[in-house]
């Protein structure tokens, strides 16, 4: 889901106020990987993030990306993925959605979808399990390597 500047730049906003109250600095870094964050439909890894955030802060390094995204998970801002892949993906929307996952290029992309969120688990519920969240994560190839396989 794309976000429009000012939904974003209230998010920023909010995340400086949460890293207030959780005691924890409003850093320049911070703030600029959360909002790279919100800007990517993509799902990005932490060196995606960190080639993105670089241009506007040379002297980043990786390993103060790594720790805001831990920061950020800590705080319930973002969430961590890892679909199909070696290394953790991100992602800043926190609404109720799922994920397709192209198993042949790993790309991520939001799916909404009624008929999953309203998901009943009888045998889990039967096994005592009390049920929080569910996340269904399709995996199957994207269109454009759906295309690729039948050219």
């Amino acid at each position: 889901m794309r976000l429009s500047e000012t939904e974003i730049q209230t998010r920023v906003e909010a995340l400086a106020e949460r890293c207030r109250d959780a005691g924890l600095a409003v850093t320049p870094q911070r703030l600029a990987i959360y909002r790279a964050l919100l800007h990517s439909e993509s799902h990005p890894d932490a060196e995606a993030l960190y080639e993105a955030v670089r241009a506007q802060i040379p002297n980043l390094s990786l390993a103060t990306v790594y720790k805001n995204l831990e920061a950020l998970q800590e705080l319930g801002i973002i969430r961590e993925l890892t679909p199909l892949h070696e290394t953790a993906r991100f992602d800043a929307n926190l609404d109720d959605h799922h994920h397709l996952v192209c198993t042949a290029c790993k790309a991520v992309l939001d799916l909404y979808d009624a008929d999953l969120d309203g998901l009943q688990l009888p045998t889990a519920r039967a096994k005592g399990f009390l049920i929080s969240h569910i996340r269904v994560q399709v995996e199957g190839l994207c269109p454009a390597c759906a295309k690729r396989t039948r050219s």
